[in-house]
């Protein structure tokens, strides 16, 4: 049962600041907006197929040899990226004009992926512009091709299709970000309301003074606002204006109705004043 009640009160709390939670969902939505299309340099990927053949003639494929070759391409991930491949790599580049490409920004950019038991793998350039990917998953693939065979030669590397540029960026993702700006902008939203409920040390209700302070209550006044305030001082100045006494005294009783204060002191002399008289 207390799990209940303290479920609805969290939900009433919620109900309660939705402003609050709203505005840090449309907030945190407009932040990752922002940042995803305006801050966040785009990038964009090109890949380069190469296929794992052998050099026999044999035209005669067995499973022993189709192993050794989906073996072999975990060594040829490890070559894509070493100094031997980069350091020449990087060099035909600068040839080409590239003249800010380094070894370590080449292995930073390019990658290896491999089909599932497949003899076919990919190398992959990601870099802020499309041209300068597709260059360098070129010119990487060239050179490991080359170094592949004088390293292993009872294999070769076949490149199966070239890099080309790809206008589309591969990141970052517009949708997923928006999207995660507005989740997290509702879930501080919400840490807000919930942390501000914690810390507000506002009595406001009998319950919290009697159960949880431990007080007892010796009476309570009703919040009475501006508006409900001039109903009763216009109830309380016609009800003197039906009486006699309301004549001798209207001049002072006028001045004190229209000031800030209630003015029940003053009700109560004249009242006590008007019983004693009549």
């Amino acid at each position: 049962m207390e799990e209940t009640v303290s479920l609805d009160e969290i939900f009433q709390l919620l109900k309660k600041k939705w402003t609050l939670i709203v505005s840090m969902l449309i907030l945190g939505t407009v932040i990752s907006t922002v940042v995803t299309l305006f801050v966040i340099t785009p990038k964009y990927s090109s890949t380069t197929q190469l296929v794992v053949q052998t050099k026999d003639a044999d035209s005669n494929i067995n499973t022993d040899k189709i192993n050794s070759n989906l073996l072999l391409i975990n060594t040829y991930k490890d070559l894509v990226k070493s100094p031997t491949v980069t350091e020449k790599a990087k060099d035909r580049l600068v040839k080409d004009g590239m003249t800010d490409i380094t070894k370590d920004y080449l292995s930073g950019v390019v990658s290896v992926e491999q089909n599932q038991n497949s003899q076919l793998f990919s190398i992959k350039a990601v870099t802020t512009n499309p041209i300068e990917s597709a260059a360098i998953a070129n010119t990487v693939s060239e050179v490991f091709q080359e170094e592949a065979v004088k390293m292993t030669e009872t294999n070769k590397i076949s490149i199966a299709s070239e890099a080309t540029p790809n206008n589309k960026a591969v990141s970052p993702n517009k949708k997923v970000n928006i999207a995660i700006g507005a989740v997290l902008g509702l879930i501080v939203g919400v840490m807000l309301a919930l942390l501000g409920e914690l810390f507000n040390r506002t009595v406001r209700s009998e319950e919290f003074v009697s159960e949880t302070i431990g007080v007892p209550i010796l009476g309570t006044l009703p919040i009475v606002s501006e508006r409900e305030m001039e109903e009763i001082r216009k109830l309380q100045k016609n009800a003197f204006i039906n009486e006699e006494f309301f004549l001798e005294v209207s001049d002072n009783y006028e001045n004190s109705l229209n000031t800030e204060v209630d003015g029940l002191d003053f009700d109560l002399r004249m009242t006590k004043d008007f019983d004693d008289r009549y």
